[in-house]
């Protein structure tokens, strides 16, 4: 598996939860995606600096 592929299975877990027909936190709210998106993006963010650290470690 590659780092790639990590990240994105991450983001992919995420989105799943919003994909169920179940009341979530936020599913009210007009700027949720926006939250979403943004939270996202620094999850992403983050594993990916956790990532480099972890193979330039080796």
């Amino acid at each position: 598996m590659t780092i790639f592929e990590i990240l994105l299975s991450v983001l992919a877990v995420i989105t799943g939860f919003f994909g169920m027909n179940v009341p979530l936190p936020l599913m009210n709210d007009r700027k949720a995606w926006m939250l979403i998106c943004a939270v996202s993006a620094l999850i992403w963010i983050a594993l990916t600096w956790i990532m480099r650290w972890i193979i330039k470690r080796r």
